[in-house]
């Protein structure tokens, strides 16, 4: 029953190393790229929100002392 269990444990761990093998990973310069993109997003995101509040802030701010 040992057995069973180390030959299973084994096992598990050749098939955990082989679907690792099977891995493509993303070369430095196409993480670079894609970490600059998302932080580009990111902070015209931002803007955006902050023009909007302080537009909506406004408006409602005119409409309260109609």
């Amino acid at each position: 029953m040992a057995e069973e269990k180390k030959t299973k444990k084994s096992g598990r761990l050749e098939g955990l190393k082989t679907e690792f093998s099977k891995i493509v990973w993303a070369s430095r310069s196409d993480v670079s790229k894609q970490t600059t993109a998302v932080v580009a997003v990111s902070v015209v995101v931002a803007l955006i929100i902050i023009v909007l509040d302080a537009v909506i802030n406004k408006g409602v701010n005119i409409l309260v002392n109609l």
